[in-house]
């Protein structure tokens, strides 16, 4: 088996999984994560459109001369439904990045209205992308799919003869 050296430019990371700490308010959360040695350019927050909250880093290439081998992280928070994704606000001030998620007003009206017809579509689309069948179920419509197709084979290979 033959092996690949390392690429001079390719960087090696030690993974971890960094400490985290809610902190809950009235009228919002705010997420702490310890991030000793990173510097603010290296951390990267995002969220996606399903709710997703994504923050990852890395620690840029040290010295040659040093032994250390940098970190680098990457974690996933799925946001409560009830939580304002537009106003999520991050700050980085000595190794420590606040993340401030506001909660929704919760108060019946439009807003709340559309919020739940929102989660019903969200819903009713994954029932609809990924739809689970129970064992049994799967098995008779592989036993229909067979028999169907051994009958057409039978049709096919031996047809009735003209009269």
């Amino acid at each position: 088996m033959e092996t690949k050296p390392v690429a001079k430019d390719e960087t090696r990371y030690q993974d971890f999984e960094p400490f985290c700490q809610w902190n809950k308010e009235e009228g919002y959360d705010i997420l702490e994560v310890h991030l000793p040695g990173f510097k603010r350019q290296d951390i990267r927050v995002q969220i996606n459109n399903w709710g997703i909250l994504t923050i990852s880093g890395k620690q840029p290439r040290v010295e040659e001369t040093t032994s250390a081998i940098p970190s680098r992280f990457c974690k996933e928070i799925k946001i409560s439904k009830h939580c304002t994704a537009n106003g999520i606000r991050a700050k980085f001030s000595r190794g420590i990045l606040s993340i401030t998620i506001p909660k929704e007003a919760q108060h019946g009206g439009v807003n709340a209205a559309w919020a739940s017809v929102n989660d019903y579509v969200v819903g009713l689309r994954s029932k609809v992308l990924k739809p689970r069948l129970s064992k049994k179920t799967a098995v008779m419509v592989v036993v229909v799919v067979l028999v169907m197709a051994l009958g057409v084979y039978v049709v096919c290979r031996y047809p009735k003869s003209a009269s």
